[in-house]
């Protein structure tokens, strides 16, 4: 069936048509953006791995893929290979069932290529809620991964419309969310945009959160991308809280296609005492009803976990209004013999 289209690498692309081709895409949001990937490129073991499928003639593009292969070392010796498309296939508009189904088989044909090639155990695909044609109204009953023969791994997500207003808005966060904004506000707490030269400080407060959870810092190249890439072409905002011009907290957001997700966010130890952070989710939501946003994703839910880091994560997206939204997850496993005894032992040794 792939036989039929044409497979080329993003780079071969370009950024310029990659681009053109998320801005028009229904499926397409933020995550399949060219730079994104290349920001992904500075992680530790992400190898890029992201390609398109074409009509088999002329330069129409009918899907594209943005694909990652992640290298790990099981007991720090083992190397154990997964394809992760953060984002996953995104398709020209318009497509009928039977012709989204044919792209689709050629996309799958070409991950389990890439997967067998590169010894993956398995590929780990995600379908954002933002996406125009995911997200509102026109949210799937049924995961779209499943149509490209993955086995379902779906979460949630908490989801704020903002389509009400701001009083609508206000009456419909939890009360622990208004009392902690409040709180921050008393303590004099104050917010304000980041500019180009804030990068420092955002960098100090994440290796101060990750070192305070035990995780290992993203690179400062990563976020130097997301300032230089994604910042100064309007598409994230980020607000750093202070008092007495003292770093807090900062929060990083991404805009794009009039909704807007909870990229990332840092804090020191006064900023949680703060509550820094509930002021800055506040101050981002208020500009984002300002300035045309319908939807806002607080990020993945935890609905499960009655404690722990995840509660608190859960608990704190939760509060400022959000209602539970699938977040689309599949699993493609490896097929061939050796690759299901590769797993095998690195799940032994892991």
């Amino acid at each position: 069936m792939s036989s039929a289209f044409r497979v080329v690498s993003r780079k071969d692309l370009g950024a310029a048509a990659w681009d053109a081709f998320v801005d028009a895409s229904d499926n397409a949001w933020l995550w399949h953006r060219y730079d994104l990937q290349e920001a992904h490129n500075t992680w530790r073991g992400s190898a890029d791995e992201s390609f398109v499928v074409m009509a088999p003639t002329g330069d129409a593009v009918l899907a594209l893929v943005p694909l990652r292969r992640v290298t790990r070392r099981a007991a720090g010796l083992w190397p154990v290979n997964v394809l992760d498309s953060f984002g996953g296939p995104a398709l020209v508009n318009g497509q009928t069932r039977r012709q989204s189904r044919d792209i689709l088989t050629a996309v799958r044909h070409e991950i389990g290529g890439r997967a067998a090639g590169g010894l993956c155990l398995e590929a780990r695909l995600s379908m954002h809620a933002m996406a125009p044609a995911l997200r509102g109204e026109s949210c799937p009953r049924v995961n779209p991964l499943l149509g490209l023969g993955c086995d379902n791994t779906l979460t949630q997500t908490w989801v704020v419309d903002l389509r009400g207003g701001r009083d609508a808005l206000w009456s419909a966060m939890e009360g622990r969310a208004r009392t902690a904004i409040r709180k921050a506000e008393k303590a004099g707490v104050t917010v304000r945009a980041a500019g180009a030269r804030d990068l420092d400080i955002y960098y100090r407060l994440h290796r101060d959160t990750y070192r305070r959870t035990g995780a290992e810092p993203l690179p400062e190249a990563y976020f130097r991308m997301i300032w230089d890439r994604f910042v100064a072409k309007g598409l994230a905002r980020v607000w750093i809280a202070e008092i007495d011009g003292e770093p807090l907290a900062a929060e990083n957001f991404g805009i794009y296609k009039k909704a807007a997700i909870y990229w990332s966010g840092a804090s020191s130890e006064r900023g949680l005492e703060t509550e820094a952070n509930s002021l800055l989710q506040w101050t981002a939501m208020e500009w984002m009803l300002n300035n045309a946003v319908a939807w806002y994703e607080a990020g993945e839910a935890f609905p499960s976990f009655d404690a722990g880091k995840q509660k608190g994560l859960n608990d704190f997206k939760k509060s400022f209004g959000g209602e539970l939204y699938p977040y689309y997850k599949g699993r493609l496993p490896s097929q061939t013999v050796w690759q299901k005894l590769y797993r095998g032992l690195a799940e032994v040794r892991r």
